[in-house]
């Protein structure tokens, strides 16, 4: 496992799925210090955080976006959360299971809903 600080793009999606949560805690948290490492997922971004708890475990998802990619097809991330409430992975889809194309460069490219996206 290659461990690595997020990309530009991966901070503006993190950030702005925080920032629905409305939570000050999340909001506290520092970006830069986080390393991730990509994930087997046929190129569609997503990452998994690194932590030194061994076994972490998914428990919830806390914030979902929606962007689109190059080529306008859209793409959903989301913010998950291991079992004790500790940034998990950040999920990344593609709809059409294709390798993502780009990452989203402000947080307004980033909806909730992805009829926002049309």
């Amino acid at each position: 496992m290659t461990l690595r600080p997020l990309l530009p793009g991966e901070i503006v999606i993190v950030q702005a799925l925080l920032e629905r949560t409305g939570q000050p805690r999340w909001n506290a948290l520092d970006l830069s210090a986080l390393l991730v490492s990509d994930t087997n997922d046929g190129g569609m971004g997503s990452l998994q955080f690194h932590s030194s708890k061994p076994d972490r475990e998914y428990g919830r998802t806390l914030a979902e976006g929606w962007f689109k990619d190059s080529d306008n097809f859209p793409v959903q991330v989301a913010l998950n959360l291991d079992t004790d409430d500790d940034v998990y992975e950040l999920d990344s889809w593609r709809v059409d299971f294709s390798p993502r194309r780009r990452l989203p460069k402000t947080k307004a490219d980033i909806v909730s809903d992805p009829a926002e996206l049309a």
